[in-house]
């Protein structure tokens, strides 16, 4: 069976839920005040089956003009509208606003009831055809047929049906493989069931027992139970209305504009980049920084403009343009928008979201917008987002998100541009090439001028590399460096990174190390400190510790301590005497090895310590043993 959401819309008064109860048999006024006073405030709701082969939703809104963000938010999720036009008032001013938001909402899709024919007479029903033709000649809804009836005679509600059948029928059904959301536009509680929203299910697809998240609140929750127009169902579907018992959440954590969607398919963001059509309403132009009303969904959020392009936009232009919002939104690319002004409380315009997760752009980036965001393919999109995520990457989940597609379309898009070279993978992201390459030159050239600098450095350290260039995930810095390697150019030396087939001393180097080697042995288990070798040799101290690193390197000294060095030879002499004592005497103390070293406890302290830190001595209280003795 095939599952159509139908749309009223028309000025307050026309007969919009009057029709939908002689349509459907259900009064969509549901709220108190709503009969008492016999118009519409709040979304309603009513089904109606055509046949054995097509279900009608049918979501009816207010008609009046400081209603419309709740027309806004009914409207977002249809798939065709149903116009009522009174035949004794023609068209009205929220007649026209309706259309406008339908049109920029993206509906293709229109039947026009003429409603109240019982109250004039037939040339006034032709002169009101004829206006509605008139009024839509040059539109997208021209054409759209136009029925006369009366929802009291019942008058032409046989030929509405057929022509609302005949219409939905050529819908395009909405992709139920795609991202599962559910704006919510109704949360209530029910006694003894709990929490349950309400809304049109836009794509995708969910079935009872399934994780969901509530976006922007950062809420989970399990569906316990699924109702499809009042029956219990398995499985809601994209193009239904659909009724949601969820598990764990309180009904004062809900309100309209929240999204239901499965766990880390949707993003949260404060900026967005849109193409906006603002309407040829008599209001002065648009300018940068402007407050304005933005609805998506059944979300509304104050909104900051930025007109990317020029200074203005005139009415009836079109330009790319940013939002910043005051409270995250969550969106999909391609997802439309309404825009209503604060200064005028009515509809200016609206447009296509690009980019859910836009960036400050810098001038001249329009084009490159335009390219991949609005003429682009899904793979230019993603390539986009790669471009955008710099030298960090984006995940592959978010990555989804922004290209607006599931995990099987999403891995399709990222094999196709791992094809043409456009991206890296890593286990959980992604890195455009030529940002990877940048990163690779980069680092290229750093340890070039390091070593050029340097020369008598035996190598740089992997931190400090890291350090000195843009922040990068760690994966991403070893595949660099991995590369390079293979390159021939360097090589890799436990947490060193060192030129490779270049003369690591010069004659200079040769003879300060030797000298630096024959003091420290000179000076046994009691050697000079740095500072100390740096006066004798008259050299800076830093030099002197940078020499130092070159003889460590090689194995030929022994860092105790930050200031203490030993020559590996009596360091070799002082464990090999100091395993013989602990083997005589099994638990040795301070004042042992003191008599057998005769060394003051400035060296003496750390030369036992550093037992220790090789594993050979264990410390138990103040004495020492043999580990694993």
């Amino acid at each position: 069976m095939k599952r159509v959401v139908v749309g009223t819309a028309g000025h307050i008064d026309h007969g919009k839920t009057t029709l939908v109860k002689a349509l459907t048999g259900i009064d969509c006024d549901r709220l108190k005040e709503e009969k008492e006073r016999g118009i519409t405030l709040d979304l309603g709701f009513a089904y109606t089956r055509f046949g054995e082969d097509l279900l009608l939703g049918i979501v009816d809104v207010p008609g009046h003009e400081r209603l419309v963000r709740h027309m806004v938010a009914g409207a977002w999720g249809i798939d065709m509208v149903l116009i009522v036009v009174a035949a004794d008032e023609g068209i009205m001013p929220q007649t026209k606003e309706h259309i406008d938001i339908c049109e920029l909402l993206g509906l293709r899709r229109a039947v026009f009831a003429l409603t109240k024919i019982d109250l004039v007479d037939e040339e006034m029903v032709e002169l009101a055809k004829e206006e509605i033709k008139d009024y839509l000649k040059g539109r997208v809804f021209e054409g759209a047929p136009i029925v006369p009836c009366s929802s009291v005679t019942g008058q032409g509600m046989e030929v509405l049906k057929e022509t609302i059948r005949q219409e939905a029928l050529k819908v395009e059904e909405r992709d139920v493989s795609g991202i599962f959301r559910v704006p919510i536009d109704r949360a209530f509680t029910l006694k003894g069931i709990g929490t349950v929203v309400t809304g049109t299910c836009i794509s995708g697809s969910i079935r009872v027992g399934e994780e969901v998240e509530l976006y922007p609140l950062k809420k989970r929750s399990k569906i316990r139970n699924i109702q499809v127009y009042y029956e219990n169902v398995e499985e809601a579907r994209a193009g239904e209305r659909v009724a949601l018992n969820l598990q764990g959440i309180e009904r004062d954590e809900l309100e309209r504009g929240v999204v239901v969607a499965r766990p880390n398919t949707l993003v949260e963001s404060i900026r967005v980049d849109a193409l906006l059509l603002f309407l040829g309403v008599p209001i002065r132009p648009l300018r940068s920084g402007m407050v304005l009303r933005f609805h998506t969904a059944t979300m509304e959020r104050n909104a900051r403009l930025f007109i990317l392009e020029r200074d203005s936009v005139q009415p009836g232009e079109e330009a790319v343009v940013q939002f910043s919002f005051d409270e995250p939104i969550c969106s999909l690319p391609g997802d439309p928008y309404i825009l209503r002004g604060s200064f005028l409380v009515r509809t200016i315009g609206g447009g296509t979201i690009l980019d859910i997760e836009a960036k400050r752009h810098k001038k001249g980036e329009v084009q490159r917008i335009k390219e991949a965001l609005l003429s682009g393919s899904d793979v230019k999109r993603a390539e986009y987002q790669l471009l955008k995520g710099a030298y960090a990457g984006v995940s592959r989940e978010k990555l989804y998100a922004l290209v607006g597609a599931t995990e099987r379309k999403g891995e399709e898009i990222i094999r196709r541009l791992e094809e043409h070279g456009r991206a890296i993978s890593f286990p959980s992201f992604l890195v455009h090439t030529s940002v990877f390459n940048a990163y690779e030159r980069m680092l290229e050239r750093e340890l070039g001028t390091f070593f050029s600098r340097n020369p008598q450095k035996v190598g740089m350290s992997k931190e400090e590399l890291r350090s000195r260039l843009p922040a990068v995930p760690q994966a991403v810095f070893q595949r660099a460096l991995l590369e390079l390697t293979k390159e021939g150019a360097f090589e890799v030396d436990r947490d060193m990174v060192k030129l490779k087939g270049v003369a690591e001393r010069t004659e200079e180097i040769e003879r300060l190390e030797e000298k630096i080697e024959e003091l420290l042995l000179k000076g046994g288990l009691t050697p000079p400190s740095p500072k100390e070798l740096s006066l004798l040799l008259s050299l800076s101290e830093a030099y002197l510790r940078d020499l130092i690193e070159r003889l460590i390197h090689k194995g030929k000294v022994v860092k105790v301590r930050t200031d203490m060095f030993f020559h590996r030879e009596p360091l070799e002499a002082f464990k090999e005497k100091s395993l013989a004592l602990l083997r005589e005497k099994r638990e040795v103390g301070i004042q042992d090895f003191k008599h057998v070293f005769d060394l003051s406890r400035k060296y003496l302290i750390p030369l036992v310590e550093y037992l220790d830190s090789v594993k050979l001595t264990v410390r138990v209280g103040e004495k020492r043993i043999l580990r694993g003795a």
